[in-house]
């Protein structure tokens, strides 16, 4: 049996022994074509959906309370619904399989708030694969298997708290060498471990194990 993460295995564990995790694959290729990004803005990327629209509201405050002290901020949306604010620049792009990759490489940071409970503990984390896939520092709350994935300091940020959040957007903000260190370890990260190629290998060797 396989399962997406850490906390779905515990959890299918309970009735099965024979249990591996097996990541979410990315085929990193999706992501690694040239398309340039603002220069007189910095825009910071969500992409989902109306079902987890709860978590990027809920987000929005801290956005806007970044926008009002670091000029030049523009949150991006791609899903099935937008939001208003007269506070922060939001643009809407609807999300499509053959433009989501676009939507993400001409933006500069990537984010995945969201809170902690079995339901976020059970996602697998594909948002944050996307995002690193495309170059970008992720800022994602320390939920889940995000926190797996994630190398706080290294690929980027796990904020536990507004001030937190408020700082790490900042620094990336404030600091474009980082920003682009953080996110080629990234990239590297989603190649050697998420790509479509790795996770194969995982699946075969656990067939292998299994006598298959």
């Amino acid at each position: 049996m396989w399962a997406g993460n850490l906390f779905l295995s515990g959890v299918a564990g309970k009735y099965d022994t024979r249990v591996s995790v097996i990541p979410t694959a990315i085929d990193p290729s999706k992501y690694e074509k040239p398309f340039d990004k603002p220069e007189n803005s910095l825009v910071i990327v969500w992409i989902g959906s109306k079902s987890t629209s709860k978590y990027l509201k809920a987000e929005l405050p801290r956005l806007e309370k970044l926008a009002e002290r670091l000029k030049g901020i523009e949150l991006k949306i791609v899903a099935d619904f937008s939001l208003e604010s007269d506070r922060l620049a939001i643009s809407a792009v609807p999300w499509s399989e053959t433009t989501e990759a676009e939507a993400i490489m001409t933006s500069h940071i990537g984010i995945a708030p969201m809170p902690d409970n079995d339901w976020t503990r059970g996602k697998c984390g594909l948002k944050v694969l996307q995002y690193m896939a495309a170059g970008l520092p992720v800022i994602s709350s320390p939920s889940g298997v995000n926190a797996e994935i994630i190398d706080h300091g290294v690929t980027g940020f796990l904020p536990r708290n507004d001030d937190e959040w408020f700082q790490s957007l900042k620094k990336l903000m404030k600091d474009p060498e980082l920003a682009h260190k953080l996110g080629k370890a990234g990239q590297k990260k989603v190649r050697d471990e998420y790509s479509v190629d790795a996770v194969y290998r995982e699946m075969k060797a656990s067939l292998d194990g299994a006598g298959f």
